[in-house]
C-alpha cells in the first residue's frame, strides 16, 4: 500500500512537469456567452453591450497581471463627434526599454457589425486571446521569468473605418481603423518613451486572430472563390492539393503570412507547435505569400490578393516603421468561406446556437494552445516554473513512460523486502497461534 502511493505521487509530479496544459475551455465559453453573444456595434442601441465586452477585457487583462491601459482615437470617417478605444495590456520582459527586446504581440478585434451577434466574428478571437493571456500569466506566476516583452491588443473598430482621400492612405478597401491609429499614434510613442534610442531593429512580430472557430467536416463545405480559384492552385499548390484530397472540408486552420519577410519565422514556429500537440483531426495549412507591401502590388493583383488583407494583420504588413512592414501572421477560418459562416458572416446566425459547439470549442481551444507554446518559447523564458519548450519538448511521451518504469524498477527491492518481511511475520505469528493452540508442558513423573 504504501509503495503504490509513493508511486502515485512521483508518477504525478512527473506528469505536472512535462503533460501539456490544455487549454481551458469552459472558460472561454464562459467569455463568449457573457460578453461576446451579442452585438458590439458603436450606434447608441448596443454601445451598453460593446462597453460591457471592452471593460471586461480591461479588467481581465489587469486581473492577470498585465500592465493595461486604453488607447482612446478618434476615427473621422465613422464619427465626428466619437471616441474609441482598444485595449492594450503589456507583459515586460527582462530585456525591455532596450535594443534586445524582441516583442512579440497578440491581437484581435472586439467590435461588430451591427447585423451580426458575432460569435465567430470575433468573440472567438478575444476568446483565445484571454486564454493565451491566462496561461502565460499562470507561468509567470509559478517563477517563469521572460526575456522578451509581450503586447496584448484588443482592437475596436476593425470592421469600421477608411482612410480613403488621407496622403498615406495604404489600404483604402479595406476598414480596419483601430489597428491603423495603433500603429499610427499609439506604438510610435510607447516605444519613444520607453526604449528612446534604443528601440529595437526587429521584433518577432504579431499574431492576428479573427474570425477562427469554424470547424466543419461536411465535404465540400471549404470554398475557394472561382474567380481566385486559378491563382489559389499556382500560388499555394501544396496546400491547395491537401484540401481538395480531403473533398474540401473546412477541417483547418488557415495560416496566413508573407513568404520573402520574417512572417515566415514566426509562421514556421507557430506551425511546428501546432504539429506538436497533435489531436491530428484538427488540421492545419499554411498560405504563403508573396509578397511585401500590397500597396505596391498592380490593380490586377490587389484584386486578387484582397481576400487575404481582410483583417488586422494588413495595417502591420504595410507599417512604415520598418521598410519591410512589422512582421505578422493571420490565424482564420476563412470567414464567408466556409461552412455556417458562408451564410451567417456578418449576418445574425453568427450566435451561439450555430458557432459554439463543443467541435468548435475544442479547435479553437487547440488554436490557443499553439499560440501559447508559440508565444511562452519566443519571449525567451526562464526560471523555477513550467519548464520553457525547449526541455519541455525534449522528452517525449516515451521518455515520461521510461522515468515511470525506471522508477518501478527501483521499487522492486523494497517490494521484495515487504513480501518477505510480510511472510516471515505471518510464519512467526502462525507458529505462535499453534503452540497457544497446543501447548507443550514438561512431563510430571
Amino acid at each position: 500500500m504504501v509503495t503504490s502511493v509513493f508511486l502515485y505521487y512521483v508518477i504525478s509530479f512527473l506528469l505536472s512537469f512535462y503533460c501539456v496544459k490544455s487549454a481551458d475551455t469552459q472558460y472561454m465559453k464562459t467569455s463568449i456567452r457573457n460578453y461576446f453573444s451579442n452585438t458590439r456595434h458603436h450606434e447608441p442601441e448596443y454601445k451598453d453591450y460593446k462597453y460591457a465586452a471592452k471593460e471586461y477585457i480591461y479588467g481581465e487583462f489587469f486581473r492577470y497581471g498585465l500592465r493595461t491601459e486604453y488607447h482612446t482615437f478618434q476615427e473621422t470617417s465613422v464619427s465626428s463627434t466619437d471616441y474609441f478605444q482598444s485595449v492594450i495590456g503589456i507583459a515586460r520582459g527582462t530585456n525591455f526599454g532596450t535594443a534586445n527586446d524582441r516583442i512579440i504581440g497578440l491581437g484581435a478585434h472586439y467590435d461588430t457589425v451591427k447585423e451580426t451577434k458575432g460569435v465567430d466574428d470575433n468573440g472567438a478571437g478575444v476568446a483565445a486571446m484571454l486564454e493565451v493571456v491566462r496561461q502565460l500569466t499562470d507561468r509567470n506566476r509559478n517563477g517563469v521569468k521572460r526575456k522578451n516583452t509581450i503586447i496584448f491588443v484588443a482592437f475596436d473598430l476593425e470592421e469600421y473605418g477608411s482612410c480613403r482621400g488621407t496622403f498615406d492612405c495604404k489600404l483604402p478597401n479595406v476598414p480596419l481603423a483601430g489597428s491603423r491609429h495603433f500603429l499610427k499614434e499609439w506604438l510610435p510613442v510607447w516605444l519613444s518613451i520607453n526604449y528612446g534610442n534604443a528601440i529595437p531593429p526587429e521584433m518577432h512580430g504579431v499574431i492576428i486572430l479573427d474570425t477562427m472557430m469554424e470547424y466543419n467536416t461536411s465535404a465540400r463545405s471549404q470554398m475557394i472563390p472561382p474567380q481566385i480559384l486559378p491563382a489559389f492552385q499556382t500560388a499555394f499548390p501544396d496546400a491547395y492539393a491537401s484540401i481538395a484530397s480531403d473533398n474540401f472540408r473546412g477541417d483547418f486552420l488557415n495560416l496566413i503570412y508573407r513568404k520573402p519577410t520574417n512572417d515566415a519565422y514566426l509562421a514556421a514556429e507557430f506551425l511546428t507547435s501546432w504539429k506538436k500537440l497533435g489531436k491530428a483531426k484538427y488540421e492545419i495549412e499554411s498560405l504563403p505569400l508573396n509578397l511585401i507591401k500590397f500597396s505596391e502590388k498592380s490593380s490586377d493583383e490587389q484584386n486578387v490578393l484582397i481576400n487575404f488583407m481582410r483583417s488586422d494583420h494588413g495595417n502591420f504588413w504595410e507599417s512604415d516603421l520598418n521598410v519591410q512592414g512589422l512582421p505578422a501572421i493571420w490565424l482564420t477560418d476563412s470567414a464567408n468561406f466556409r461552412g455556417d459562416m458562408i451564410k451567417c458572416y456578418h449576418h445574425e446566425c453568427d450566435n451561439l446556437q450555430v458557432m459554439l459547439t463543443d467541435e468548435n470549442i475544442n479547435f479553437l481551444g487547440k488554436t490557443a494552445d499553439a499560440i501559447v507554446t508559440t508565444m511562452h518559447k519566443l519571449s525567451e523564458p526562464s526560471g523555477s516554473g513550467i519548464k520553457d519548450d525547449s526541455s519541455h519538448n525534449s522528452i517525449s511521451a516515451g521518455g515520461i513512460f521510461g522515468i515511470i518504469i525506471a522508477v518501478i524498477v527501483l521499487q522492486i527491492p523494497l517490494i521484495v523486502a515487504c513480501i518477505m518481511w510480510r511472510r516471515n511475520k505471518s510464519n512467526n505469528e502462525q507458529k505462535r497461534s499453534n503452540e497457544f493452540e497446543n501447548p507443550s508442558y514438561g512431563n510430571n513423573q
